[in-house]
């Protein structure tokens, strides 16, 4: 059907539909088709189907471990072993010493994880609005919603969900043991994401090793802030990845398919 050219005739139980394309064809053939999840579930739909697969697996033993369970699920489909890009998502944070770097991105999460966000990230655990809560005092003085004790529920992942009330109970203890206010408990304990923090020299030397060892084809940028982080890549990271040898320095094709050198 992608090809423009074939009609669409489709009848299950849940639609019934004959249709014909009323746009030309892709110059790329079919759509590049990306998937994400990190489950058995998600990593078999990406082994069939996806061309490109997100993933949360940055740190290098993960990405390592993601990519050769992927490859293993691909043969079993029959797939060759880079018929799926392996784009984990990543963060980046420069500074002109590895010190400078550190510095600016303690600075960041501070930006982000706001008294508010504190929060909000509270109410995940307590299942109810804790607005009325001073960010800068105490912790809350209430127990979480009894329905939000169920590890089936919440925002937040299943393994998060499990043991609400002995989490919460280590979080009042370190709290009262440090004298942390709500926002400064936040601070401590929300779990911090693997980013990629140094010189553009320390940081391509990094991604080089990642895409040598065919632990990735590349990264999903998450940048902090837009469009300064972004610039920060094009002008201080790339130039190093390009001098590495494992960025390119012109595209070869016209579409993304191309670009991704996927066949």
């Amino acid at each position: 059907m992608w090809s423009g050219e074939e009609l669409v005739d489709r009848h299950t139980d849940l639609v019934s539909l004959r249709a014909a394309p009323t746009v030309p064809p892709s110059p790329q053939g079919r759509p590049v088709l990306f998937q994400a999840g990190d489950s058995p579930g998600g990593r078999e739909l990406a082994a069939k189907y996806a061309d490109v697969v997100f993933s949360a697996n940055t740190a290098y033993d993960k990405a390592l471990a993601y990519a050769e369970d992927l490859r293993a699920r691909l043969a079993r489909h029959g797939r060759a072993a880079d018929a799926v890009r392996i784009l984990p998502g990543a963060t980046v944070v420069l500074g002109d010493t590895p010190a400078d770097a550190a510095e600016r991105a303690e600075d960041i999460r501070r930006r982000q994880i706001t008294p508010q966000r504190a929060l909000a990230f509270l109410e995940q655990y307590w299942g109810q609005d804790l607005s009325a809560y001073d960010p800068h005092g105490p912790l809350p003085d209430v127990e979480p919603a009894e329905g939000e004790l169920d590890p089936s529920r919440g925002t937040i992942s299943v393994a998060d969900r499990t043991g609400k009330l002995e989490r919460i109970q280590r979080w009042r203890e370190l709290a009262e043991a440090k004298k942390l206010s709500i926002h400064q408990l936040v601070l401590e304990v929300q779990p911090r994401q693997h980013g990629f923090i140094g010189t553009p020299g320390q940081v391509a030397d990094e991604w080089a090793h990642y895409v040598r060892t065919r632990a990735v084809d590349g990264f999903n940028i998450s940048p902090h802030l837009v469009p300064a982080a972004l610039d920060d890549i094009v002008d201080r990271l790339v130039p190093e990845l390009q001098d590495r040898g494992v960025y390119r320095t012109e595209y070869e094709g016209t579409t993304l398919r191309e670009h991704l050198e996927l066949g």
